[in-house]
C-alpha cells in the first residue's frame, strides 16, 4: 500500500483513468456516430491526462504510478494527435438525401456480391462509416 500514497503514483493514476475514461467514452460515441464536431473537450482531457502523467513521473512515481504513467502519455498524445488530423471534409460533389446513389457492388457481410440496382424503388438508408481515422 505504500506505492499508493506516494502523490506521483496517485496522479499518475488519476491520468491513467481520465485517458482511459476519455476513450471510452470516444469509442462508444463513434459506434453510435455521434460524435461531435467539436472535439476540444476530448482533446483537453487527453492531454490533460498526458500532462499529469509527466508530472506524476517528474515526481518519482512509484512503479505502479510508471507503469500506469505511461500508457496515459500514450493516449494522451496519439488520440488527440489521430483526431486533430482527421477532419472529415465533405466533398462538394458527395450525394445529399434523397438522391439517387450511383451504382456499385460490394461483397455483403456473408461474402455474397450485394448489387445497389436491386435497391432502386425502395427508400433505403446507406451509412457507410469509418470510425473517424
Amino acid at each position: 500500500m505504500n506505492a499508493l500514497r506516494n502523490k506521483g503514483t496517485q496522479l499518475a493514476l488519476l491520468a491513467l483513468g481520465l485517458a482511459v475514461s476519455c476513450t471510452i467514452v470516444w469509442f462508444n460515441q463513434a459506434q453510435k456516430v455521434s460524435i461531435p464536431e467539436n472535439r476540444t473537450l476530448f482533446i483537453a482531457v487527453w492531454l490533460s491526462a498526458a500532462i499529469l502523467a509527466v508530472v506524476a513521473l517528474i515526481k518519482k512515481a512509484g512503479w505502479l504510478g510508471r507503469v500506469a504513467a505511461l500508457p496515459a502519455i500514450l493516449m494522451g498524445l496519439f488520440l488527440p494527435f489521430t483526431v486533430s488530423i482527421s477532419e472529415q471534409i465533405l466533398p462538394p460533389d458527395a450525394i445529399q438525401i434523397g438522391e439517387t446513389i450511383p451504382s456499385f457492388s460490394a461483397p455483403d457481410d456473408s461474402g455474397q456480391i450485394f448489387d445497389s440496382a436491386r435497391l432502386r424503388g425502395n427508400p433505403v438508408l446507406i451509412k457507410f462509416f469509418r470510425a473517424h481515422w
